[in-house]
């Protein structure tokens, strides 16, 4: 179906062929003269009037949807501006040692800290401990899946763009969706929702969400180091331990004149509390309840990419860590 709109005239030139030469064009049409009255200059003016004048309703949507669209296009693939990020890193600390507690006063492994891992299968080849049994196979699965995911995530990232708005966005969603996906398996009971006893027979089915929460963990440090914090892990606290101790500025004032001990500090006290909220949610409420938090900040942190500041030309980045 098609909208005619008569488009009104534009210059004095135009308005005179409209209205002295019509009935001629009319004429003409219907084979009362021989050749045109009108000069060619003349009938290519009218030829284009009537033509313009034609407007159907999905041009009408498509000159309304492409400024939106564009618009769109470019909010998700413009770079973020990584000043701030670190609070975010800070969050996801806070999440790792929710993630951590409750991966190892449940199952017996730890899904984001591979060092300790690595303990465990070590002690695995002599045989040790003798319970749980098994414990070097949950905690070598662990460690491959969290490698696996770190090559996931950084090639994803290069791919795409790594500081790109939609990259963030995807990254952050899918370590939601692997914490979302235990939580449900915990909570539906599909994995027993109580601790492990360390003489019973070992449950398989427990290496599934101790995978899933592995596969986000390798998401979230790869992202610390996307964002150019180094000095926030998110995972691991030994070398952050060392880094704040051994910084020469350590005791300087005032407080804002050293962001990268700040934010070392910032982040130890988030994995601590997070490990900490854990075991006590764990306690009180059940295991469900530690991963629903998880998964409910990782998800918050999803969001929050949408509104983020976008970087500006010229800006200078996080000073290598220090805004």
């Amino acid at each position: 179906m098609e909208l005619r709109i008569e488009a009104s005239p534009q210059t004095e030139p135009r308005q005179n062929i409209e209205s002295s030469r019509r009935q001629n064009i009319d004429f003409e049409e219907r084979g009362i003269y021989g050749p045109s009255r009108l000069d060619d200059r003349e009938k290519k003016s009218l030829q284009l009037s009537r033509a313009s004048s034609v407007v159907t309703f999905g041009q009408l949507g498509k000159i309304g949807d492409v400024p939106l669209r564009s618009r769109a296009s470019s909010h998700f693939l413009a770079e973020i501006d990584t000043k701030r990020t670190d609070l975010i890193l800070i969050v996801c600390g806070f999440v790792s040692g929710l993630v951590d507690g409750l991966a190892f006063n449940a199952w017996g492994s730890f899904a984001s800290m591979q060092t300790g891992n690595t303990v465990f299968v070590a002690l695995g080849v002599s045989g040790q401990p003798r319970y749980p049994a098994f414990l070097w196979a949950k905690s070598l699965i662990a460690i491959m899946v969290f490698i696996v995911g770190n090559i996931f995530f950084i090639n994803a990232s290069r791919l795409l763009g790594p500081l790109r708005r939609s990259t963030l966005i995807a990254s952050f969603a899918l370590q939601t969706a692997a914490l979302l996906a235990a939580t449900l398996l915990v909570h539906t009971g599909v994995v027993a929702p109580k601790l492990e006893d360390p003489v019973a027979p070992i449950e398989w089915i427990q290496v599934i969400p101790l995978s899933l929460l592995a596969f986000q963990a390798a998401g979230q440090i790869v992202s610390s180091r996307i964002l150019a914090f180094d000095e926030i892990p998110t995972v691991v606290l030994t070398t952050l331990l060392c880094d704040l101790l051994v910084d020469g500025k350590l005791y300087v004032r005032p407080w804002g004149a050293n962001p990268k001990r700040n934010r070392r500090i910032a982040a130890f006290l988030a994995l601590f509390l997070g490990a900490m909220t854990a075991g006590g949610l764990v306690k009180v409420s059940g295991m469900s309840s530690a991963l629903w938090l998880a998964a409910g900040l990782k998800g918050s942190v999803t969001l929050v990419w949408f509104f983020w500041r976008e970087k500006r030309d010229g800006e200078v980045e996080n000073e290598a860590g220090g805004t």
